[in-house]
């Protein structure tokens, strides 16, 4: 006879593999936490105190204010060329729509230490491509990550350009699915093209731009191959941000109490950030 609980059988399993993969690191990072580390294993229990170094640390304000400002930017910038992006390709024909996607996911596809390096090569080295180019024209020796304005600028443009296909491709599909007859009924009552975006495909996108916002969040927020591959968190720390302070702490300092507190606080920041994302936008399906 079927039992209205045989469901569970079939399900648990799965759920429980998955609740050990994702969470047993966290379960044990925790309590790896609360320990003095030497030469990599704990010794003497010491409760909160890695938690309690990471406050007595001057710099560590500095480096989640360069986060902030990292991942504000990142998002931002990419949500907004994503969504213009998308809207072009929407409005162009098959072939040539096909086309451009293909060209603009390709930094998305490929391993982001490939396309950093790639990024490098074109834009900071002297044998540059760009860089060759703006001497060519005149504008003497560039020196990009001299000034920390600049290579934090730089950073910024490697995660635009690497995370922008995932985006586009996204809110491309958000696009192709509002129905044609919303938009047709709207230019009928007189409405502008503005106004049709603003009124009708804006608020339709509400999901995928929300879908976008927190990936991209995420994403730009635990990057440690972008900074680490083209500054080094330089010069000086302009550049360090936290996934990096956090590489250094554990495998250049071997620190791996703090490194291992740190990282629990980001875990936890990123789960309050998903969760402000979806109260704020007030998730809908």
């Amino acid at each position: 006879m079927y039992s209205r609980h045989a469901g569970l059988t079939y399900i648990v399993p799965a759920f429980a593999l998955l609740g050990l993969v994702l969470f047993s690191p966290v379960f044990y990072g925790f309590w790896f936490s609360l320990f003095r580390i030497q030469y990599g294993a704990p010794t003497d229990f010491i409760g909160l105190g890695n938690f309690l170094r990471l406050l007595d640390d001057p710099a560590l304000g500095g480096t989640l204010t360069r986060s902030t400002v990292f991942t504000f930017f990142a998002v931002a910038l990419t949500v907004a060329i994503a969504l213009a992006l998308a809207v072009w390709i929407h409005k162009l024909g098959e072939r040539r729509g096909f086309a451009v996607q293909m060209i603009v996911i390709v930094p998305w596809i490929i391993s982001t230490v490939v396309a950093t390096l790639l990024f490098r090569w074109v834009f900071v080295n002297d044998i540059g491509l760009a860089l060759s180019l703006a001497r060519w024209a005149g504008f003497g020796d560039i020196r990009l990550l001299n000034d920390p304005t600049s290579a934090m600028a730089l950073l910024i443009g490697v995660s635009v350009w690497k995370r922008i296909g995932y985006a586009v491709i996204i809110l491309l599909a958000g696009l192709k699915s509002i129905p044609e007859d919303l938009e047709e009924a709207a230019r009928i009552d007189g409405a502008t093209g503005w106004q049709v975006f603003r009124r009708i495909t804006l608020p339709l996108l509400k999901t995928p731009l929300l879908l976008v916002t927190i990936v991209l969040t995420l994403s730009n927020l635990n990057t440690v191959e972008t900074p680490l591959v083209l500054t080094g968190g330089g010069p000086g720390n302009a550049t360090r941000i936290l996934p990096m302070e956090i590489f250094d702490r554990a495998f250049v300092a071997y620190d791996l109490g703090s490194a291992t507190a740190l990282a629990l606080v980001m875990f936890i920041g990123n789960i309050l950030l998903v969760l402000a994302y979806v109260r704020l936008a007030k998730w809908k399906t």
